[in-house]
């Protein structure tokens, strides 16, 4: 078995070093605030009810589904992006745990990308609210979109894996990520939508060679009832496959030299 899988199950049958780490993470992280975790469910508000219902004003659509078409775009590629942005120095905030000896480095990864699934779940009540109504919503389109999500956390596991190693021996890639974000957001179909982008336009090849923006209509679309190119699964299964196969082998190549690289 690759090493990268011994200690991914190693992380699940102990998951108390980075799951109950990364509720305390968020917990404390507001404890001191005035309005507590309020402050979890501010930005999904802002951009769901302020910039949605801007946006929707400004393209002349129907404010409900288009609420929801924004709500789902920006709760899910602020997963994402979150997970690639704090990914690259994850192991150097746990530099102290690493030199004391625990290598186990799937911890810090799935550490990384539990805080930014937990503030997802926390906009999941908010979501649910803006869903209130739409018919095309059905409960093949919720199970499917499901699935999609758990790809999408697949996917950013094994990336988040090769991103950290990355950030590990060259730092400079969290300044990367965190420079180029803003760009992706304009070029990921959130406050817009895919058809605006036909595929013979310039705009349309950069969307649709746009990770983000197909680990987004896979969750996105079938609980909104918007359609997926087979493009989007072709780029998702290879993407996939390939995320797999390569962090596997960079794991077991690179993971002990971490400590040195830090």
């Amino acid at each position: 078995m690759s090493l990268l899988f011994r200690h991914l199950a190693e992380s699940f049958r102990k998951p108390d070093h980075w799951l109950y780490a990364s509720w305390l993470d968020v917990i404390t992280k507001y404890r001191k605030n005035a309005l507590g975790l309020f402050w979890i469910f501010f930005p999904p508000i802002v951009y769901i009810w302020g910039l949605g219902a801007f946006m929707g004003a400004i393209q002349g659509r129907q404010m409900g589904s288009f609420l929801a078409h924004i709500g789902f775009g920006f709760m899910l590629f602020r997963l994402m992006s979150t997970m690639f942005i704090e990914a690259g120095a994850t192991f150097a905030a746990h530099l102290p745990y690493i030199h004391d000896g625990n290598l186990r480095l799937t911890d810090y990864v799935l550490r990384t990308l539990s805080k930014a699934l937990i503030h997802f779940l926390f906009a999941v009540p908010l979501l649910a609210l803006v869903l209130v109504g739409e018919a095309s919503v059905s409960p093949l389109g919720l199970l499917s979109s499901l699935a999609g999500l758990l790809i999408v956390l697949v996917n950013l596991f094994f990336l988040g894996v090769l991103v950290a190693l990355v950030g590990a021996r060259y730092p400079d890639v969290n300044d990367f990520f965190g420079s180029v974000m803003l760009a992706v957001f304009l070029i990921t179909p959130i406050v817009w939508l895919a058809e605006a982008a036909p595929a013979d336009s310039m705009q349309g090849m950069l969307m649709r060679a746009n990770p983000f923006h197909h680990m987004l209509a896979v969750v996105r679309g079938p609980i909104l009832g918007e359609a997926s190119e087979t493009s989007t699964y072709v780029y998702i299964g290879a993407m996939t496959i390939a995320g797999v196969l390569i962090s596997a082998f960079s794991y077991s190549r690179f993971a002990r030299r971490v400590p040195i690289w830090l």
